[in-house]
């Protein structure tokens, strides 16, 4: 009886239109609707479809750390009842030797500790790859990818090698289209120990924060030759500790001041590039109800509509900048207290498609 009525349901869901089938997947949770590949034909032919991936909600995604010192970071999602998930990545054989020392958009970059071995590791369809090793150590390393771009065409992992001249340096990428490393002597516009280390990749460019002067710089990983442009940033005082991010396609530069969050919009419309100041919000709005005072910190722009993400009070909060106002918030349960590190939102098309990660190793 179990095997007819088993037989049953799957008859019936094979029975079932595509728009209809696209509703259902729709409002499944996204690691759901990424295994429900696996289902059948039909099913992996639907996901597959490009107007369903254009139809799904952006995935908001987070690398945190565990309270307490020696704790190796995690990674978790968001699900609609308002909990961040917490994902395994036991998948990965090399997490007990391994760091976190870049993640973007959904993927993560790790590298063995004391070593120059890389692995790039999505923790949602369980997949990595080992990248070849680079010709030298590096200073900095960060990982690009975006998957919003029209035609997402691998990642790139940026070496930072520490060889420096007074404005320029060595730059070692790693390309997942060529699956090799090219080294660069690159131009930076500013002196190289001005970098800040603050970095934000965007539409085929890394943004980097730099001081004295207090700029932009804009490295164009697409053009061989990786031509950077700078561009000051808002004159206005600030505490210094500010942060680049991309909403509406416009770059942003968010940074507090005082008692305030402040964002500006950099308006390249003009060949000046003038910054312009788009919104401040008063810190204590962010913090919960009760803990007036407690650190507030911000995180990630959304990409497409005016609302930040912060950290405050162990949750993380999204906050909308144009009606001053919490219009959403996760938890990691109660009494787990974790600090957040990274935040992004991808489109959730990322986890139905083969990611670009080139020699990868699956474990489902």
């Amino acid at each position: 009886m179990a095997i007819l009525r088993r037989h049953s349901s799957i008859e019936r869901v094979r029975s079932l239109s595509d728009d209809m089938l696209a509703e259902i997947i729709l409002r499944l949770p996204v690691k759901a609707v990424a295994r429900s590949r696996c289902v059948s034909k039909g099913w992996c032919a639907t996901i597959s479809d490009s107007y369903l991936r254009r139809r799904l909600p952006l995935q908001l995604s987070v690398v945190y750390f565990p309270d307490g010192g020696g704790k190796a970071p995690r990674f978790a999602c968001a699900d609609g009842g308002g909990q961040l998930e917490d994902l395994d990545l036991g998948f990965f054989p090399f997490l007990d030797g391994a760091v976190v020392c870049d993640a973007c958009n959904g993927l993560l970059l790790f590298r063995t500790a004391g070593t120059a071995r890389f692995y790039v590791v999505d923790p949602v369809t369980r997949r990595w790859a080992a990248l070849p090793a680079p010709s030298r150590n590096a200073r900095l390393s960060m990982l690009a990818f975006d998957p919003s771009a029209a035609s997402p065409r691998g990642y790139h992992v940026i070496n930072f090698t520490g060889r420096w001249r007074e404005r320029g340096g060595e730059v070692e990428v790693f390309s997942s289209e060529a699956w090799a490393w090219t080294a660069r002597d690159v131009e930076f516009g500013v002196p190289a120990g001005a970098l800040s280390g603050s970095m934000h990749f965007h539409g085929g460019a890394v943004y980097a924060l730099a001081s004295d002067p207090e700029c932009v710089v804009r490295m164009d990983v697409a053009d061989p030759e990786l031509t950077c442009t700078v561009a000051e940033l808002p004159a206005e005082p600030t505490d210094g500790d500010g942060r680049l991010a991309h909403s509406g396609g416009r770059l942003h530069y968010v940074a507090s001041a005082g008692a305030q969050l402040k964002v500006w919009v950099l308006d390249d419309s003009s060949p000046t590039l003038q910054w312009r100041l788009k919104h401040a919000v008063k810190l204590d709005a962010v913090a919960e109800e009760g803990c007036r005072g407690n650190e507030v910190r911000f995180l990630a722009l959304h990409a497409e509509k005016d609302a930040a993400y912060m950290w405050s009070a162990w949750r993380l909060v999204e906050y909308d900048l144009t009606r001053k106002e919490i219009t959403g918030a996760w938890v990691f349960g109660e009494g787990d207290k974790n600090r957040i590190v990274r935040t992004w939102l991808v489109p959730s098309s990322l986890y139905l498609s083969d990611c670009p990660l080139g020699d990868a190793h699956v474990q489902c």
